[in-house]
């Protein structure tokens, strides 16, 4: 865990607890976009964000005994704890299958079809040149207000861009991973594609 020494985390068990359920989410997005698409960086990346929230639940714990002052208060500090565990035992989940893409297990077709059939997908979304998309940034482009998508990697060249900020610019062929319905990533396909010109409000 010596690569995450130099990272500042939050200074309070509140501001921990959600940076530990956010990394969470992101995990478990990012296994099943590992598993769907084989995809062997995303499995790494999954692993690397397991060693973060390793770090934030030992910060967690450190800061909640230090918090509690009565006995009342660790009793509430406790609820905390048990879900943190919880997150730690969803992280630890979507690890064990990143490390199934690493270790080139062969999977049986359902857990594709499971992934695919939830309410809410993965999807691969190409942009091609002609896209609305193109030298916007996700800001401005607020996607999952205009189409109910969610992106949580891009794939630029070779290299790979995860949880992408507002600030990030979209170009021609990026390979956008989203998570939405099957009909919001279909809709956004096609904006990518240039086949719709106008998204939302717009």
């Amino acid at each position: 865990m010596e690569e995450w020494d130099e990272i500042e985390v939050p200074k309070n068990v509140k501001d921990i607890f959600v940076e530990m359920k956010n990394t969470a989410e992101l995990m478990v997005d990012l296994a099943y976009s590992s598993v769907l698409f084989g995809e062997e960086e995303i499995a790494d990346e999954v692993l690397e964000l397991e060693e973060y929230l390793d770090l934030l639940n030992y910060h967690l714990m450190v800061h909640a005994v230090l918090a509690a002052r009565n006995p009342r208060e660790a009793e509430q500090i406790t609820s905390i704890l048990h879900m943190a565990h919880a997150i730690d035992d969803m992280s630890n989940a979507a690890a064990d299958l990143a490390k199934m893409v690493l270790e080139g297990v062969e999977l049986h077709p359902v857990i594709t079809e499971a992934i695919l059939g939830s309410e809410e997908i993965i999807g691969k979304i190409y942009v091609s040149a002609d896209s609305i998309l193109v030298g916007k940034t996700l800001e401005e482009l607020d996607l999952s207000t205009n189409t109910g998508v969610w992106i949580i990697a891009v794939r630029r060249g070779k290299r790979w861009i995860f949880d992408p900020d507002g600030d990030f610019k979209i170009f021609p062929g990026d390979i956008l991973i989203g998570r939405g319905t099957n009909t919001s990533i279909e809709y956004l396909k096609e904006i990518a594609r240039g086949n719709i010109k106008v998204m939302g409000n717009e």
